[in-house]
């Protein structure tokens, strides 16, 4: 019998040697995008995402990834799986490599430009959360005359005001 293999890797950092800063948002999207697959099906399907948004977690926790189990991320067939690695490849965002124990598997990873770019959604998709709340709280808060501004997408944590236009 064969020797198991370590299926752990380096977990991704960032310039200053830090654990990836947006592994929790890529965990909380995929959650988000597994709730909305729950209720809208197919609908919001993105299979080449869904692809990236488990390799990029799974990269930042020090996981491997077999050619396998990325395929399944997409969460369609095999052959759609296998067209966005090889669209995924020609972009040079991922690369395969080889199990040095098992030479039938095959792993896949990010690329340094694919994880470059995948901070760069992240980073662009925060931003656009912290401008949004910003604005909230400007428009939100009490104004010099005491009157209310209400915000259509402005929802209260706490429950206290919910507008919803």
């Amino acid at each position: 019998m064969p020797m198991r293999q370590e299926a752990r890797i380096e977990p991704m950092l960032d310039d200053t040697g830090r654990p990836a800063v947006f592994a929790p948002l890529c965990r909380s999207i995929i959650s988000a995008r597994a709730e909305s697959a729950t209720m809208f099906g197919s609908l919001c399907s993105d299979p080449g995402c869904e692809m990236l948004l488990d390799l990029y977690w799974r990269d930042s926790q020090g996981l491997k990834t077999s050619l396998t189990s990325f395929c399944l991320a997409s969460k369609a067939s095999e052959m759609t799986g296998r067209r966005c690695l090889a669209e995924m490849e020609a972009q040079r965002i991922v690369e395969r490599f080889p199990d040095p124990f098992d030479k039938r598997r095959i792993y896949v990873r990010l690329t340094a430009t694919g994880r470059d770019k995948m901070d760069a959604c992240f980073q662009t998709l925060l931003s656009g959360y912290a401008q949004t709340c910003h604005d909230c709280a400007r428009k939100c808060g009490d104004a010099p005359d005491g009157a209310r501004q209400e915000v259509p997408f402005c929802i209260a944590i706490d429950g206290v005001r919910q507008f919803r236009r």
